[in-house]
Order: structure tokens, then C-alpha cells, then sequence
């Protein structure tokens, strides 16, 4: 089985196109796709760069240096680019998983390591960063960042994170933003500590019967006396202001992200001397700070009651 002579890839899953696949091609620019990727996109894989200067691009035949390439039995790397001997079982640059040694499938199912999202390396997403170094920045998950990067350089500025929803100071310190996230967390806790009169109040009444949080409730009104109005409206307030704190970073994260690993990567490349280190330093994902960070959010303020005899 040898790859086609322009070693072309479809459009969605990436993977290299063989004479015998069966293969289709988008109408209005021409990309090449497997059928079966084609149909179960419903349209062309890089539908939202028609008409725009990233548009698919035939490219240029290359007989004699691709042959060369295949009598040296050597593959390129889908996540770094090293080119490597297909002999081995995984890339000795960055220790991924040769594809080709599996026929591009995994059990019957296409593989696709492309972790930029389907947005060409060379792709500037502001102030001359590269969709490759924003890659290496980002590190994991960047197969969901770096589209939405692209989206906010074209003007998009709103997006949905469900772990910046579930936790904003988590995922802050999870990317390394910890100034924002020490702020965003020192918010969290006072905000929990407004809840703490509520909870005092509620240690009196017996909700052992109450089966639900309408039961709850409920018992609670009937007893509005003895835990007061306004510990109920300091509680109330706690929860609105945590909710639209929630989704605030829910809508907003991946765009202030995208801000600052455009700024980290252009402080980088002005100042540092091994850039490839210091994207490793700052960037990537730090997940033990955003463990740290998600207990302290939901422990301290109970620890602070506890010390100061409000609990």
C-alpha cells in the first residue's frame, strides 16, 4: 500500500489518503475527504476557512523527493513532524505512536492526532504567534484551543468552558494564570463565608425528615424567626453572585486564555533564551495546583468558621 504521490490527508480526520480509499472531494474548494468523514461531517472539514487566505491549497506534485522519501522507509511524526523510520513503534523525538504501523485505524475506527484542530501550523493568531507555537504553549488539550483562538483573532469573543464553569479558580491554576486565580479564589471564599450565618442557623433546625431541597426549604421559611432574614439574603446573595461568577468564566475563559498565552509567547521569544524550555515552564497544565486550588475553595471557608467558633 503506498501513499498517494502528494501524500495528501483528509480533511477531517487526518489521516494520509491511499489510492484505494474511497475518496471525495469538497465542491467549492476542493479538499479531499474520506467518503465515510465526509458524510458524517455533512460538509467540507475546513468549511470555515473557504473564502479566507487559509482556504485548502492543492499542493505542488513532487515526485522525485517523495520517492526518495518512501525508499528511505521513513514516516513523519503526526504530532511533532520528526521524520522517522516507520520500522519503529513510536516517534523518538516526542514518543507518540507510530499511526502508520497501525494502518491509520485502531480498531476499525480512524485515529487522528492533530493538535491544532484542523488549523494549519503556520496560522498567525495574533501579534505574529503561530498556531504551532500556541500548540507547544498550550500543550494539552490543544486541539480545542487553538480553533477557538482562531475565532477570537476574527473577532469571536465568547465561547462555553464547563471546567472554568464548575471551577474558575481550578481552572485558572490549572493554566498556570495564577494571579487571576489567586483573586478569582480569595472571591470564592469570601463569598462562601456570607453562607456560613445560614449554615450556623440551619444546625439548629432539624431537617433529618426533609427529603429534598424543597423539604429543606420549606423547613426552613416555617422557621424564618429563628434564622433570620437576613442571613437568608446574605446566603441568597452568596449564591447569585457565585453563579454569575461561574458564568462569567464559562463564556469568557477561553478567550482571556487565548490573551495570555498570546502575551506569554511574545514575552518569550523577546526574552528568553531557550524558548522551548520556557514554554514548558509556563505553559502546559499544572494540574496538582488546580487539586490545591479546588479544596482550598471548598474547605477553607469551612476550616475559617471552625476557628473563629462560628460553626
Amino acid at each position: 500500500m503506498s501513499l498517494e504521490i502528494n501524500e495528501e490527508k483528509c480533511s477531517v480526520c487526518s489521516a494520509y489518503l491511499f489510492p484505494e480509499d474511497d475518496v471525495v472531494y469538497c465542491p467549492e474548494c476542493g479538499a479531499p475527504h474520506h467518503r465515510e468523514c465526509y458524510n458524517s461531517l455533512g460538509h467540507c472539514g475546513l468549511r470555515d476557512f473557504h473564502g479566507t487566505e487559509n482556504q485548502y491549497k492543492k499542493p505542488e506534485n513532487n515526485t522525485e523527493q517523495i520517492n526518495e522519501s518512501f525508499e528511505e522507509a521513513t514516516t513523519t511524526c503526526a504530532v511533532c513532524g520528526e521524520r522517522y523510520n516507520s520500522d519503529n513503534t513510536s516517534c523518538p523525538a516526542c514518543n507518540a505512536p507510530n499511526i502508520s504501523k497501525m494502518g491509520g485505524r485502531i480498531g476499525g475506527h480512524i485515529v487522528s492526532i492533530d493538535l491544532m484542530g484542523g488549523v494549519p501550523p503556520k496560522t498567525d493568531l495574533g501579534s505574529g504567534v503561530t498556531a504551532e507555537e500556541a500548540k507547544k504553549f498550550v500543550s494539552s488539550n490543544s486541539h480545542r484551543y487553538i480553533p477557538k483562538f482562531l475565532k477570537f483573532k476574527n473577532g469571536k469573543k465568547t465561547s462555553w468552558n464547563w471546567l472554568a464553569f464548575l471551577t474558575p479558580c481550578g481552572w485558572l491554576f490549572s493554566r498556570k494564570m495564577y494571579l487571576l486565580g489567586g483573586i478569582i479564589g480569595a472571591i470564592q471564599i469570601a463569598l462562601s463565608m456570607l453562607t456560613v450565618p445560614f449554615a450556623a442557623a440551619a444546625n439548629q433546625l432539624d431537617l433529618s425528615a426533609a427529603k429534598n431541597s424543597y423539604e429543606i426549604a420549606s423547613i426552613v421559611m416555617d422557621n424564618i424567626s429563628l434564622v433570620g432574614e437576613n442571613v437568608i439574603y446574605l446566603a441568597s446573595l452568596s449564591s447569585f453572585l457565585n453563579l454569575a461568577l461561574s458564568l462569567f468564566f464559562a463564556i469568557f475563559a477561553d478567550y482571556i486564555y487565548k490573551n495570555r498565552v498570546i502575551s506569554s509567547i511574545c514575552e518569550i521569544k523577546s526574552n528568553s533564551d531557550d524558548i522551548e524550555q520556557s514554554f514548558i515552564k509556563k505553559g502546559g497544565v499544572n494540574f496538582f495546583a488546580a487539586v490545591i486550588a479546588y479544596f482550598a475553595i471548598n474547605e477553607l471557608p469551612n476550616i475559617i468558621a471552625y476557628t473563629m467558633g462560628l460553626l
